[in-house]
């Protein structure tokens, strides 16, 4: 079986510190951020912040991952499960998110429509 994705819970303010330690012991994270306006008395901020607060994914063989593990990394909550069942994402949604952002880690603009451009509902 290759690779998959899924969804990890890192604890409150702890997405750096748990992707940090989980590419240091060679798993592939993914936390997408994107930018937010907030405003604090008369003065308008803006902050970087996790797309889906609290979770990031992160993808790896789980035949050949003793994935129990993980939820033992430092800033890391817990895999997601179901019904105590690991279960992956589609990668295709995981990828088609990754194609959203550049090197840099910002997302990407949405591409303007055009008359006959096909959506999906």
């Amino acid at each position: 079986m290759s690779k998959e994705w899924f969804v990890l819970q890192f604890k409150p303010n702890s997405h750096h510190q748990a992707a940090k330690n989980l590419n240091q012991q060679g798993y592939e994270t993914f936390l997408p951020f994107h930018k937010t306006t907030s405003r604090k008395a008369s003065k308008f901020i803006s902050s970087i912040q996790p797309l889906f607060p609290g979770y990031m994914f992160i993808t790896f063989d789980k035949t050949k991952t003793e994935w129990h593990k993980i939820n033992n990394t430092y800033g890391v909550s817990r895999l997601v499960t179901f019904n105590s069942n690991l279960k992956s994402i589609p990668t295709k949604f995981v990828n088609d998110l990754i194609k959203r952002y550049d090197t840099s880690g910002n997302l990407l603009p949405k591409k303007k429509l055009k008359k006959g451009d096909e959506v999906t509902v």
